[in-house]
């Protein structure tokens, strides 16, 4: 089994994160961004665990630049925000921040692609 989301999954996540940074809020159709996964693939080697809705967020930059860089550079910070995810912890049960427009949502993601308030 593959250790990247597959095209279906990609774009589950692209279209729940309506093609915007998470963390800030730009739109990634001008700005390059990249998938996230909110559980490294360090502490998940399970691509089927690992590879899922609710741990994929959307964020500008890559690994270490933008709002990604940013997410791996303050673990601490990112951990609290439900950026990042510790290998023990569930992403179903894990609040993330996302700010849509000029609002600021604490949700929850699920498998299927959807999110709600927590």
């Amino acid at each position: 089994m593959s250790r990247e989301p597959s095209e279906r999954l990609k774009a589950v996540v692209d279209e729940r994160d309506q093609w915007s940074c998470v963390r800030c809020g730009v739109s990634l159709y001008a700005t390059g961004g990249s998938r996230h996964h909110r559980q490294l693939r360090s502490q998940q080697p399970n691509p089927k665990l690992l590879n899922r809705p609710s741990n994929l967020i959307l964020l500008c930059g890559s690994g270490t630049t933008g709002c990604h860089g940013w997410v791996h550079a303050h673990p601490a910070e990112s951990y609290e925000q439900g950026w990042l995810v510790h290998g023990w912890d569930d992403p179903t049960l894990i609040p993330v921040r996302y700010r849509i427009g000029n609002r600021f949502y604490t949700l929850l993601l699920d498998d299927e692609g959807d999110k709600e308030e927590s």
